[in-house]
């Protein structure tokens, strides 16, 4: 099918770019990204949407003092980003800060077109985890989609890999 940006403050590169074109040739909806690529401060406003919608940080994230660290700096969407950045700089932090990480929109899809999605995306090789709040599928990329790729061959062959796991076997 085919995808899009949910509007023009979602931040994407080639990576994230290549790996929507391959995986929206293996799934038979439309997909709308909702954010790639982010900046500290993009991270900040991203934790505070969880916060603000009832989301204990320190059940989301695995290093508890950061998420505490970004709990106590909240509302400061600046003391929050400068939390994240010193993160980062120490090697941790959200997949969106290094350009790796990509949240599609499933707020209107069925549980088996969440289901086919994540099954899409690791047949591919990523990591997919649906989050509810709000409903997306986070994805954490594994490898490099930005190289110059024949994007339609790829996804028919991981296509078809797909399929033949998934056929049917005769006897028992």
């Amino acid at each position: 099918m085919s995808w899009r940006l949910k509007n023009s403050g979602v931040e994407m590169n080639p990576n994230l770019t290549g790996f929507m074109d391959a995986l929206s040739l293996l799934v038979p909806f439309d997909l709308v990204v909702t954010s790639g690529f982010r900046t500290p401060e993009a991270q900040a406003a991203a934790m505070f949407t969880k916060i603000d919608l009832g989301e204990d940080l320190t059940k989301l994230y695995r290093n508890q003092s950061f998420a505490n660290a970004v709990t106590e700096a909240y509302p400061s969407r600046e003391a929050a980003a400068a939390v994240i950045a010193e993160y980062a700089a120490a090697g941790g932090g959200s997949t969106h800060l290094r350009g790796v990480g990509i949240d599609l929109r499933t707020r209107d899809f069925t549980i088996a077109q969440r289901n086919e999605l994540k099954a899409a995306i690791e047949g591919m090789g990523d990591y997919a985890l649906y989050e509810p709040t709000p409903p997306h599928m986070h994805i954490e990329l594994k490898k490099n989609y930005g190289q110059k790729m024949n994007w339609p061959i790829l996804a028919a062959l991981v296509a078809g890999a797909f399929l033949w796991m998934r056929r049917p076997t005769r006897g028992a």
